[in-house]
Parts: structure tokens; C-alpha cells; sequence
């Protein structure tokens, strides 16, 4: 599902930005730069639960049976989105540009796919928010990516549902019977 949703995400940026394919890429910053590939970047920094939505059910109904299934696990990812184009203006046009994307649309589903890009089936919903870092976390992150900083932005990128479909049988219960032993 990360991948399918990163993949969703470097598509809706390359069509918005009218770029070529090559020019919006995904993967480790530092890898991509040492390519001297000139574009895009998006790079997966972090994964983190969602712990607000952790407590669902552990048992559905299933042809009149209850099977037993283990709640979905969702996620958000924490993207970059480096720019690195030949002509510095250039960059800061397309920071620009990708923040108006997910400005005017935060909110990817089935329900208002494009048709040159269709949404995973696996996902439900995508929902882009901003991340801010602040000057010593932004100075950690380059560091730990090992590249010189880029022109950048942040973004969480909420309610990543993840959940494999295996279930198990189990008996029904109907009634509960209470009994005690005087001595």
C-alpha cells in the first residue's frame, strides 16, 4: 500500500507540473542525486500509526458465520518533496506549483480520480497536509539524508490503511451460561 500510495502521489505531482516522466521521481534522495537526475523528488522519511483509529473490531460476520480478522493497521507517511532543477527559479516554481496541488485538492480517492491516473484499489482515501519542520529539524533531516539541502516541502500524508485479508472461523456465540458450585 506505501508504495501504491508514494506511486499515486509522484504521478499527481508530474500531470500538475507538466513535467516529463523522468523529471518527477521517487526514492532515497541521496541515491536520486547521486544519479545527477535533475527534477522532483519524492522520498518516504517516516511511518507512523495512527493511533486514533487502532481500536476497531476483531470479529465480522461473514456468510452467518463470525470470522475472526485483525483490525486494519493505518499509517501516515511523512513525504518529502525536494526540488532540483537546473535553474534554481526554475525549483522554486515547482515547490510553488506542488504546493497548490495539494492546496486545492487534499483529498485523493476513487471518488475524484483522474482518469490519466487511477487511484489504487487497495486505498481508500489519501489526505495531504502540511507538514512544518522547524530550522533544527530541518537541519537533521538533510543531515541524516546526506545530501545538501534542496528547495522542500513536507507532507504527512494520512489514513494509509493497511490490512491483509486473512480470517479465521470461529463458533458463534449465541448464549452464555453462567454456573456455580456451592460447597
Amino acid at each position: 500500500m506505501i508504495d501504491e500510495a508514494l506511486s499515486y502521489a509522484r504521478v499527481e505531482v508530474r500531470d500538475f507540473l507538466g513535467v516529463q516522466d523522468t523529471e518527477v521521481m521517487a526514492g532515497n534522495v541521496q541515491v536520486l542525486k547521486e544519479g545527477n537526475n535533475r527534477g522532483a523528488y519524492l522520498s518516504l522519511i517516516n511511518v507512523e500509526e495512527e493511533t486514533t483509529l487502532k481500536n476497531g473490531d476483531h470479529y465480522i460476520r461473514q456468510n452467518n458465520q463470525v470470522r475472526y480478522k485483525e483490525p486494519p493497521l493505518f499509517v501516515n507517511l511523512y513525504v518529502l518533496c525536494a526540488f532540483d532543477f537546473e535553474n534554481y527559479n526554475t525549483s522554486l516554481l515547482r515547490l510553488s506549483q506542488t504546493t497548490e496541488l495539494f492546496q486545492s485538492k487534499r483529498v485523493f480517492s476513487s471518488e475524484n480520480q483522474r482518469p490519466s491516473n487511477q487511484f489504487p484499489t487497495g486505498l481508500d482515501k489519501l489526505i495531504f497536509d502540511y507538514y512544518n519542520l522547524n530550522f533544527e529539524q530541518l537541519n537533521h533531516l538533510w543531515g541524516v539524508l546526506g545530501s545538501p539541502y534542496l528547495p522542500s516541502l513536507y507532507y504527512k500524508i494520512r489514513m494509509v490503511k493497511i490490512q491483509r485479508n486473512v480470517t479465521e472461523a470461529g463458533p458463534e456465540i449465541s448464549s452464555i451460561h453462567v454456573g456455580t458450585t456451592i460447597q
